[in-house]
């Protein structure tokens, strides 16, 4: 039940922005290295003042000098009601609807109730610190950033259907990039990650960087039935060893099987293509494993049924080493340390803040 309360929208942000951003292609770091004009960029900033000031204003606040009867909390001055409270639980609430437990809504409710004030109170030091340092976003930065969702997607999902699912808005996209660049000033080069701290991340994560062991595969199946009788099950042994004796013997292995098998793998003459191990029941994985390349073996018996096997690629397991995924680490570890810059960054701005909570219009 804590996952369904886990989500929040600024950490999403931060996280997809952050891949997108340290993900960039040719095109992006190319067009970050070119000079530019002079009078782009005096448009391109005077275009977006107002964007600063509006986009990512907070929703449904309301700065006030009075506070309100029906504050719930304050932050620096600025107000989230109950009403406007309520309506974001029922939200969240009309989403989850089918994954809360029978008998738990109510926990439910009070959890996302805590969730949502506390990503009030994120959004808003976030808000107030972009603003006072004047972090400005343009148009080309946020459409570099919906595009790029698309790389990180499921290939059945579109940008549009995640940012409506997660209610997440250009003006959100826009706070999350100005995020990344409020870290991105805070950490410096300090998220870069050394040579040593590469070398031991590879060296202590060693058994993930392995390539697994594979072999390619094709065969001919003559499919067996547990209702046979004897004599079936005789002429479909006699039938495997014929087909195998005509291979042997020189006949084409893809015309064979293409003819013969009862296996769907027919239509590409037998081929299963790379296989490793645990994907095939064992006496099958056993013969594959242990065949010499384009042999063709002696005929295996499963409960599926009986196999000609034939090896034609042989693919060995090894580790790769760390010259291949150096720039992979480097780029996970600057994540890595960038994410727990933000979490510092929050934490600073929220001890700064002067925040107050209410409740039965009384200060708690």
């Amino acid at each position: 039940m804590d996952k369904l309360l886990k989500k929040n929208i600024l950490v999403i942000l931060f996280a997809v922005v952050l891949v997108v951003t340290t993900g960039c292609g040719k095109k992006e770091e190319a067009e970050k290295i070119a000079p530019r004009q002079p009078d782009e960029t005096k448009q391109e900033e005077k275009s977006h003042v107002a964007e600063n000031k509006e986009a990512i204003a907070p929703y449904l606040v309301t700065p006030d000098s009075a506070v309100p009867k029906d504050a719930v909390v304050v932050v620096d001055g600025v107000v989230l009601k109950k009403d406007d409270l309520a309506k974001m639980v029922k939200e969240k609430l009309n989403i989850l609807k089918d994954k809360i437990p029978a008998g738990k809504k109510k926990e439910v409710e009070e959890g996302l109730k805590k969730q949502l004030m506390d990503e009030f109170i994120l959004r808003t030091v976030l808000i107030n610190e972009v603003n006072r340092r004047k972090i400005v976003v343009t148009d080309k930065e946020i459409q570099t950033a919906i595009h790029a969702f698309k790389a990180n997607l499921p290939p059945d999902k579109t940008v549009e259907d995640f940012l409506r699912e997660n209610k997440i808005s250009k003006e959100d996209i826009a706070l999350g990039i100005k995020i990344k660049k409020l870290v991105d000033m805070d950490a410096g080069e300090k998220a870069k990650p050394t040579d040593k701290e590469i070398r031991k991340f590879y060296t202590e994560n060693k058994d993930k960087f392995t390539a697994e062991e594979t072999v390619h595969v094709r065969h001919i199946l003559v499919a067996i039935d547990p209702k046979d009788d004897e004599k079936t099950k005789e002429e479909k042994k006699a039938r495997i060893e014929s087909l195998r004796k005509q291979v042997v013997e020189g006949a084409d292995f893809a015309e064979i099987a293409k003819n013969n098998s009862d296996c769907p793998s027919k239509e590409n003459g037998g081929d299963l293509g790379e296989i490793k191990r645990g994907q095939t029941i064992k006496p099958f994985e056993d013969a594959a494993f242990s065949q010499e390349k384009n042999k063709i073996g002696p005929v295996v018996s499963t409960q599926f049924g009986h196999h000609v096997i034939q090896v034609l690629g042989h693919n060995p397991g090894k580790t790769v080493s760390l010259d291949e995924v150096k720039d992979r680490i480097a780029k996970h570890l600057e994540q890595q340390k960038q994410a727990e810059m933000f979490s510092q960054t929050t934490d600073r701005l929220r001890k700064k803040a002067v925040i107050t909570y209410y409740k039965e219009n009384e200060k708690q």
